[in-house]
């Protein structure tokens, strides 16, 4: 449904090498409105706004929340995101479309 969200892990690797512990709600709030912004993620999603809207804040929330050092370390050293955080994606993307459809 979605294409990989490009500019979101794009985002990552630009923001998230700071310090985890910066890993803060100014930060969230960062994130969830580079992801609301999209127009072209917007409209490859195929839901309303107000569906968009929702699965930005619980993608980009789940996303963040599952940024630990290790991932932090991989993206440092490799310029991309792991296999494993790329399989996340997949799985957020998966369960916040599900939240997304909910709210309308």
């Amino acid at each position: 449904m979605f294409v990989i969200i490009r500019n979101v892990l794009i985002t990552f690797i630009i923001i998230f090498p700071l310090n985890y512990i910066n890993a803060n709600e100014y930060q969230l709030n960062y994130a969830i409105n580079v992801c609301k912004q999209d127009s072209q993620q917007f409209s490859a999603s195929g839901l309303p706004i107000r569906g968009y809207l929702k699965f930005c804040e619980c993608y980009m929330t789940n996303m963040i929340n599952s940024l630990d050092e290790k991932e932090q370390s991989y993206q440092k050293k490799y310029n991309k995101p792991s296999g494993k955080f790329m399989k996340l994606s997949k799985k957020f993307r998966d369960d916040c479309v599900k939240v997304a459809s909910k709210s309308y």
